[in-house]
């Protein structure tokens, strides 16, 4: 069971740096091309931006793994799941950015999210100090890197709200 703990905690990691979608900073420019339509074609530009977005934020709605059968499925339950929560928050993330309404939303929304990754690397620092090995280690790993993604999703949906639902 160690070893199988000790596997998946690097794969946890790998996956959160490798992701296969990943957070992008978008240009100014591209937001530019936006913002710069004409009203008509602005609101049907937005809306492509939209559908992915909310998609990504349904898919973390749910509930992390419930599993009972041991430690070690659900470690690998729990790498899955951040697995898909980091590719879901860089789709919601690269389309959020393109729903802002001007530069200095964008810039600003920009600087908090460089900010999370550093309150979100060192949480997980924190973690590992924590749990430095055993087998439920990645588990606890996996379910707080969950939890760090999923809230900031949702409090990043209550500040740009009115950029989602317009």
């Amino acid at each position: 069971m160690k070893v199988a703990a000790l596997f998946t905690l690097p794969l946890f990691m790998s996956v959160r740096c490798n992701g296969q979608t990943s957070v992008k900073t978008d240009s100014i420019n591209e937001l530019q091309s936006v913002i710069g339509l004409p009203l008509s074609q602005a609101v049907a530009a937005r809306e492509v931006y939209k559908k992915p977005l909310k998609a990504a934020l349904a898919r973390q709605a749910g509930t992390a793994c419930q599993t009972t059968s041991g430690q070690q499925p659900y470690n690998v339950c729990m790498g899955k799941e951040d697995e898909t929560a980091y590719s879901d928050f860089a789709i919601f993330y690269n389309n959020l950015q393109m729903l802002c309404h001007d530069q200095d939303q964008l810039l600003t929304l920009q600087q908090s999210e460089k900010q999370w990754k550093a309150y979100s690397d060192s949480t997980m620092k924190a973690t590992r100090a924590a749990w430095p090995d055993g087998t439920a280690a990645p588990g606890v790993a996996g379910q707080v890197y969950l939890s760090l993604v999923r809230d900031y999703m949702r409090l990043l949906v209550e500040i740009y709200d009115l950029n989602i639902s317009q």
